[in-house]
């Protein structure tokens, strides 16, 4: 039953929780976490909302809010350790940093950017991974820089992928994407942000 509604403060903070958290709690770092159903109400998001205002939103009964997992929330503040290496090129987590940056510059440059659209957007994360990746070896032009995606789109499972979110990686896309100021204090702002949205429960009942 699709009955949620995430209200996150930006858009950053909806690219982050439907490219990367979302995916951690189902299957990844938080899956084992407990109660064992605790990762249930993913399944039950209908849309999200960016307006300022941060929580979940619920009508009639759900897993989110009933029994032991209603009680679940979950703890970010280790990603601010994991972020703060993020420059380190030789640790474990670079890669990891390094996409959180890449999706939320992704939010900031489209501030408009739907619930809808975005799950419409396909593997558009691997393309800024990719991009924000080669900006960490140094890359500062834009033209190269736009160039190379289309280098590493021609493989075919990527270039069916580059088909779905063409209209968004264009090259005054990468060009915003290379001058926007997004470092350590903006993702932690907008990581702050996320959990609190899947944290708060706002305006929901159960019977």
């Amino acid at each position: 039953m699709k009955n949620l509604t995430i209200h996150f403060k930006n858009a950053s903070a909806m690219c982050l929780y439907s490219m990367e958290m979302e995916g951690q709690i189902s299957d990844g770092k938080y899956e084992n976490s407990r109660p064992f159903n605790h990762w249930h109400w993913i399944g039950d998001i209908e849309t999200a909302i960016v307006d300022g205002t941060m929580g979940i939103a619920a009508v009639g009964h759900n897993s989110r809010f009933w029994g032991e997992a209603s009680s679940k929330k979950y703890n970010l503040r280790e990603w601010s350790g994991y972020i703060n290496k993020w420059r380190k090129k030789n640790d474990s987590d670079y890669l990891w940093a390094t996409r959180i940056i890449a999706f939320g510059k992704f939010g900031r440059i489209y501030s408009d950017l739907t619930w809808e659209k975005l799950q419409s957007l396909g593997e558009v994360r691997i393309f800024l991974e990719f991009l924000q990746t080669e900006i960490e070896k140094g890359e500062t032009n834009a033209e190269k820089l736009f160039n190379t995606i289309t280098d590493f789109r021609t493989y075919s499972w990527r270039e069916k992928y580059y088909e779905q979110c063409n209209e968004f990686i264009t090259l005054d896309f990468v060009k915003k994407f290379l001058e926007l100021k997004y470092d350590l204090k903006e993702v932690k702002d907008d990581v702050k942000s996320m959990e609190m949205s899947i944290n708060t429960d706002i305006n929901f009942w159960k019977f």
